[in-house]
């Protein structure tokens, strides 16, 4: 009991500390704060230490072998993990976590009820001594276990295992640093692992896709590292941006670019970006056909509706309905081929028959725009869909007429986008120009978008 008492003593005096740091923080020079940072680091690495190495002992004595007389079944809980989880406060997964590493450094038992080597000692003393982090031990003891349960050479292991607890420390890495060069050196040491791995990995690989109560659709997925590649590699490629140089804004293009910019999250382009790929896909020449058509979404609406532009449709298969400004984009253009039917189920409109861009025209368009027209965007031609400047229902378009001097490129995010925003779009002397709200232009001037190498730049004669 005295190591428990002297621990309380120590928290106590921490507790002083912290509140007097916790008051003062503000104050602090950059360099004084991060050196404060680093010395709670050192003090939390020497607990945690303390606490893996306590989980461990825990975990040893409920191990199963003994059955009622083991620790956590004398204490009414059923696994070790709950017994953790009960005194600590920690989460399951904490505990677990606790338990395993500290199984792990610490040695067998033997026959006698004594304790064996420590099969990690290189972790198990950085670890004690604060130095290593329980994140990086944890990395190191798992990919070292995989080396010795592939039958590697024990000295082999041993010296992996000193290696990458030296690299972390000498080299100052991070956790995820010393998982990258845990996974180098395993595949150095034992190459032929990869294949076992690889056939773990393609029997976990899935993909579940379902409504949720919201009205979204939610999954998730696994791949293999291969597929992870592929998905990646896409989503970075359309995602990256243009190198552009630097600009000189006044004060009426500052305010017009903020209003325009793209206020999407990471993962909100995640989705739009997959959402594009999958819907470029859908749309090409090679794809497969059901009675000839290319891949198909079917949204009913009434045709009241569909003609007002309002109202809701409904899409098979989904049982959430989508707004009328969704169906007006997918009438305007889609890659995908979009079916209206009206509410007695008579066929209104299908999109690839009569109301898109013809492949000419389309080239025609990505000639004169070079791609998305929205100020800033730098989707090229082959990943815009095309929309109509006025409305095709418009007086001045009648259906059937579709023509390149009504016609612009957007790419999809900024095609949703206009068909749901105040700002507008329309064709002044064969050019796009976008219409501003009147909360950012009380004038609502037309602005010219195209980004048409051939046009003269306007120049000030101011």
């Amino acid at each position: 009991m005295q190591t428990a008492a002297r621990l309380r003593e120590i928290a106590d005096d921490l507790r002083i500390v912290a509140g007097g740091v916790g008051e003062g923080l503000a104050g602090l020079r950059d360099e004084e704060l991060l050196d404060v940072m680093a010395a709670f680091e050192a003090v939390g690495r020497v607990v945690s230490a303390g606490q893996v190495r306590v989980a461990g002992e825990v975990g040893v004595r409920s191990r199963s072998e003994l059955g009622d007389e083991g620790l956590s079944r004398s204490q009414n809980f059923t696994s070790p993990v709950k017994l953790v989880a009960s005194v600590t406060g920690a989460s399951a997964r904490e505990c677990k976590a606790r338990l395993e590493l500290g199984l792990l450094l610490r040695g067998a038992v033997l026959l006698g009820g004594g304790e064996g080597p420590a099969p990690f000692p290189s972790v198990g003393e950085a670890l004690d001594e604060g130095v290593l982090a329980v994140e990086a031990a944890t990395v190191i003891v798992e990919r070292c276990s995989e080396l010795a349960k592939r039958g590697c050479d024990p000295d082999e292991v041993a010296s992996a295992e000193q290696t990458l607890v030296d690299e972390t420390i000498n080299c100052h890495l991070t956790a995820d640093q010393t998982a990258k060069l845990a996974i180098h050196l395993r595949e150095l040491l034992d190459p032929d692992g990869a294949e076992p791995r690889d056939d773990a990995h393609q029997q976990l690989r899935s993909l579940t896709i379902a409504q949720a109560a919201d009205g979204m659709i939610r999954g998730r997925f696994a791949l293999t590292p291969e597929q992870g590649g592929v998905w990646l590699a896409s989503i970075q490629a359309l995602q990256s941006p243009r190198v552009a140089g630097p600009r000189f804004l006044s004060e009426d293009e500052f305010v017009a670019e903020a209003a325009t910019a793209d206020t999407r999250t990471q993962v909100q382009k995640n989705a739009d970006t997959v959402t594009e790929l999958i819907a470029r896909a859908a749309g090409a020449p090679d794809m497969p056909r059901l009675n000839g058509a290319t891949t198909t979404v079917n949204v009913h609406i009434s045709l009241d509706d569909l003609e007002a532009g309002r109202g809701v449709g409904w899409i098979d298969g989904i049982d959430e309905p989508v707004p009328a400004s969704t169906i007006s984009q997918l009438r305007c253009h889609s890659p995908l081929a979009a079916t209206l039917f009206s509410d007695r189920g008579a066929v209104l409109y299908h999109s690839k028959t009569q109301r898109l861009f013809s492949a000419a025209q389309n080239r025609a368009l990505a000639a004169r725009d070079g791609g998305c027209v929205w100020p800033d965007c730098d989707r090229p031609p082959s990943f815009c869909e095309t929309h109509h400047a006025d409305e095709w229902v418009s007086k001045d378009h009648p259906p059937g007429r579709t023509d390149i001097d009504n016609g612009v490129l957007l790419c999809h995010f900024h095609h949703s986008h206009l068909h749901r925003s105040a700002w507008t779009l329309t064709m002044l002397n064969g050019t796009p120009h976008i219409v501003p709200p009147r909360w950012v232009d009380v004038e609502q001037t037309p602005r010219a978008i195209t980004r048409r190498r051939t046009r003269t730049p306007q120049r000030s004669t101011a």
